[in-house]
């Protein structure tokens, strides 16, 4: 069996029982973006269904299993297991949605080709791996890399190919 539940607007957490595992995915969506994170804890099988608690701006997950108890801390930085019993006293339950665990396995996000994308003087496009700012371009992939000016990493001067040192701050240039 596994569970799912919306944390807030962005984020959906799904979790399932798989063997001896617990399997924990946290999914964040927001326009042009999706980010995945997951974990597996050994927990045996579950006894009774999970349960979920707000704690401010974070969740606790209570796990009763054949193994015994478990409290896993879920927050937009990650899961972790916690040590001892958690107070939910002041926490909010939230409830969990059954959904079947092929569901849960098999959840796949289609994502769009990332579209080239221009700023100022500066353009990128993922799908070819290039990159051009004013009058420099790179490209992944190809055996050649033009680059027709330098620059200082320090201060950002413009220094000659031959130059080893920055006229400027003295800084070491990158040969």
């Amino acid at each position: 069996m596994a569970y799912r539940a919306s944390l807030n607007g962005t984020q959906q957490l799904t979790i399932s029982n798989q063997g001896m595992q617990t399997k924990i995915n946290l999914t964040t969506s927001s326009p042009g973006q999706q980010q995945s994170q997951g974990n597996s804890f050994t927990t045996g099988n579950w006894v009774k269904p999970p349960q979920l608690f707000r704690t401010g701006e974070n969740y606790i997950l209570q796990i009763e299993a054949t193994q015994g108890e478990y409290f896993i801390g879920i927050s937009s930085n990650g899961m972790s297991t916690i040590n001892g019993i958690p107070s939910t006293s002041n926490a909010t339950p939230v409830d969990l949605e059954s959904i079947a665990s092929d569901n849960f396995t098999q959840q796949k996000v289609k994502f769009e080709p990332m579209q080239p994308r221009r700023m100022g003087n500066m353009s990128m496009d993922i799908n070819s791996m290039s990159m051009q700012m004013g009058n420099m371009s790179m490209s992944m992939g190809s055996q050649s890399r033009k680059i027709t000016k330098r620059f200082c990493s320090q201060c950002g001067v413009e220094a000659k190919v031959s130059d080893r040192f920055c006229s400027s701050c003295g800084h070491q240039l990158n040969s």
